[in-house]
């Protein structure tokens, strides 16, 4: 089956290459394919190739609106793209639709609030007096999504209230089969909206008869098998809201097979949450455990929380500390540190309501009690170790005195050509706070972490970065001022513009980025910080050097550029 599954797709690709004359051939060779499939790229490829041969800006637009969907890794890239060839059909539901996808793109892929909900608004001043009475509910759908997420629960229902009546019934009968298709995925996306609202607002009865509707609408069809996973989830939490802790925990890993399979972080770390509280009601700490651990690893991984699950770290760090685990105890409350400072970032509205049973200055209290205590810990070894090796010598030199070989070196003068032969480095004020050892540690883990690219990541700090570096803030201050030359914040703005600048010298492709993509990729919170240092670095704005650039690749390849490149 398989086999003429791979032959039926192989006569497809073959006959588009011959005969070349409807982009619809395109698109059928990998309608079938699933979201962040990249092998549609065999057929996206030649699609846009003639899309641009033919300047057929309205066939682009969609070329690069699909390959938003397959690319796992260039999705902002292609949503850029699309703007720009949108731009050039002067349709202004094509140029909204561009504006949502890349709004949808920051949104679901980068949890990226501001700029999702910026990308929206430009949509909606597009649709204001669209005919396209779909383009405007979808755009409206977002904007309650991003209202929900920052805890605008009321309004946010509101907004979907509207959106359901809309997608509820078709506008015109017959419908095409990708039309329904659009509207019931809309309508159950809404439902599913309005009964998080309905949850987050305490209206238990009405979120339940809102989760057994979406269930039912949705049916056994195979195309809305991830809407379904949604409904499970609410379904799995309103179980545990009922006690029924072992239903909840079937119903969450039922909706999980789903989130996963879309590659939803952010609502997979819901369902672990729950899953995870049940787990603990019903007795099986090991199991909670588990659970609340799959939340950091997406934490570390996306640097993104939800404050719904916050409490998984107070867990944590309950756990640990009732066990004698100090170096986890104080590892989690890190953690929670860190998912405090950006829930307060990206959630200052529900960031003042939540319940913390951890509050910072109780957290930063844990983290010296803890620190100290690891510290005399690693003292009492560092003693003990101490006394080991002294009498390690002394014996050493006994038995060489023994001996009596003269003319050799004691091991007394070795250790005394040890001393004299200690480093030395730049600044002796810098050696007297910080100790020798810390920052060889320091800077060795450092480069590393330079390595790696940690300056890429957004809202880094040097309170969040000296704990990962084994230190605190002040040494880490000193040392980053002594060996890397000048204060932290100059120092971590040097490290991002020197990369992009390196990546426009050598990736062609950075070179079509918007500023803003440019400032997001390498760790700058928005454009104007990122153009002002960009300048102090290059003399010159990111446009000016990106010209500048091309022009020097057209010289040397003596193959003016092409004005129609998107």
């Amino acid at each position: 089956m398989r086999l003429m599954h791979r032959l039926f797709r192989l006569i497809v690709f073959i006959a588009v290459l011959f005969r070349g004359q409807d982009f619809t051939d395109y698109r059928n060779s990998y309608d079938n394919y699933e979201e962040n499939d990249e092998r549609a790229f065999q057929y996206l490829k030649p699609y846009i190739a003639k899309a641009k041969g033919q300047r057929n800006y309205r066939e682009l637009t969609q070329a690069y609106k699909d390959a938003v969907s397959f690319s796992r890794n260039q999705k902002i890239i292609f949503a850029d793209s699309m703007i720009t060839a949108a731009r050039r059909t002067a349709d202004n539901d094509l140029l909204a639709t561009a504006f949502l996808t890349k709004g949808t793109v920051y949104y679901f892929n980068y949890r990226k609030f501001k700029p999702a909900l910026d990308e929206y608004m430009e949509a909606w001043l597009l649709t204001q007096h669209s005919n396209n009475r779909y383009l405007h509910y979808k755009n409206l759908y977002h904007i309650g999504v991003v209202k929900s997420y920052l805890g605008y629960y009321q309004e946010a229902l509101g907004i979907f209230e509207q959106c359901a009546v809309y997608f509820r019934k078709p506008v015109t009968l017959p419908e095409a089969p990708n039309v329904h298709y659009n509207r019931k995925k809309g309508y159950l996306n809404t439902l599913n909206q309005i009964g998080r609202c309905y949850l987050q607002l305490s209206q238990w009865k009405e979120a339940a008869a809102t989760v057994d509707n979406g269930l039912r609408e949705s049916g056994s069809e195979a195309d809305f098998y991830a809407e379904r996973s949604y409904f499970h989830l609410l379904e799995g939490i309103l179980a545990f809201r009922q006690k029924k802790d072992a239903a909840a925990i079937t119903l969450l890993n039922t909706s999980l097979a789903g989130l996963e399979k879309k590659n939803d972080f952010t609502s997979a770390s819901v369902a672990y949450y729950y899953k995870g509280k049940s787990e603990a009601q019903l007795g099986r700490t090991k199991s909670a455990v588990e659970n609340f651990v799959k939340i950091d690893s997406i934490f570390r991984m996306y640097q993104f929380i939800l404050p719904e699950v916050r409490g998984s770290y107070e867990f944590l760090i309950d756990h640990y500390h009732r066990s004698g685990g100090q170096k986890l105890e104080l590892y989690y409350t890190t953690q929670l540190l860190k998912a405090d400072q950006i829930i307060s970032g990206d959630f200052k509205y529900l960031s003042e309501k939540i319940y913390k049973e951890y509050d910072t200055p109780h957290l930063l209290a844990s983290k010296k009690r803890l620190e100290r205590s690891l510290s005399m810990f690693s003292a009492g070894l560092a003693v003990g170790a101490t006394v080991f090796i002294m009498l390690l010598i002394y014996l050493l030199i006994r038995m060489k005195r023994q001996r009596k070989h003269e003319g050799g070196k004691t091991e007394s003068n070795v250790l005394q050509n040890g001393v004299k032969e200690k480093r030395t480095v730049a600044n002796p004020e810098v050696v007297q706070k910080v100790p020798d050892a810390v920052t060889k540690a320091v800077l060795a883990k450092l480069a590393v972490m330079e390595k790696n690219k940690f300056f890429l990541q957004q809202r880094v700090t040097l309170h969040q970065l000296a704990p990962q570096l084994g230190t605190n803030s002040n040494y880490l201050s000193m040392i980053v001022k002594e060996y890397r030359g000048s204060y932290f914040l100059v120092y971590l703005k040097q490290l991002r513009i020197e990369y992009v600048t390196r990546m426009l010298r050598e990736d062609k492709k950075w070179r079509h980025y918007s500023v803003e993509t440019l400032a997001n990729e390498c760790g700058f919170a928005d454009r104007t910080h990122f153009s002002r240092a960009f300048a102090e670095y290059n003399k010159m704005k990111p446009g000016a050097f990106i010209r500048k650039l091309e022009a020097e690749s057209a010289a040397a390849n003596d193959d003016p550029k092409d004005t129609d490149e998107d």
